[in-house]
């Protein structure tokens, strides 16, 4: 009895010693709920779907009154969803061994948000084409390549047979002679 009091109150066992993050009552590396967040994800993967259907509706209506606006609103909070499950999915990678199921099973939904993304995103832009018929593409200049370059006429005869590169000569270190 008297050995486990002593050992009750030896310095190791005093939580006074022990630094704050070391007493910390969460564990050090955070835990996740794989299957909350595969249902999180799931249900971003549908609303994404749904975004990118209305997409679709929406540049049908050819540049019709708010369609802009409506676009512009339904593209906004898509990519928000779309962010907030990207922070999700990565925190969960962050929780998960690399070689447990839950892993594989995050990759496989991984690709899924990615793919409904995709969509997303290009059925956002023909509809934005679509939506904004009166804003034609405007022509670049085109661009012509500039003559060669010619010496100046006062450095002309200061340049050395060997520094010309474009006559044959190597430069400096060449070994053009």
């Amino acid at each position: 009895k008297a050995l486990l009091l002593a050992s009750l109150h030896h310095p190791m066992n005093d939580q006074s010693n022990v630094p704050s993050w070391a007493r910390a009552a969460e564990p050090l590396v955070p835990s996740v709920n794989v299957a909350s967040v595969k249902k999180e994800v799931r249900s971003s993967i549908k609303e994404i779907g749904r975004a990118a259907d209305e997409m679709v509706r929406l540049g049908r209506r050819r540049g019709g009154p708010g369609a802009s606006e409506q676009l512009l609103a339904l593209s906004t909070e898509t990519r928000e969803r779309a962010r907030a499950t990207s922070q999700t999915l990565r925190a969960a990678f962050g929780a998960v061994d690399d070689a447990s199921p839950d892993h594989a099973a995050l990759v496989s939904l991984s690709e899924e948000f990615k793919a409904a993304v995709l969509r997303f995103q290009q059925e956002a832009e023909a509809a934005s084409g679509a939506a904004a018929p009166s804003q034609a593409p405007q022509s670049q200049p085109s661009l012509q390549p500039l003559p060669p370059l010619k010496p100046l006429p006062q450095f002309a005869g200061e340049m050395s047979p060997a520094m010309d590169i474009e006559a044959g000569g190597g430069g400096e270190g060449g070994g053009g002679e």
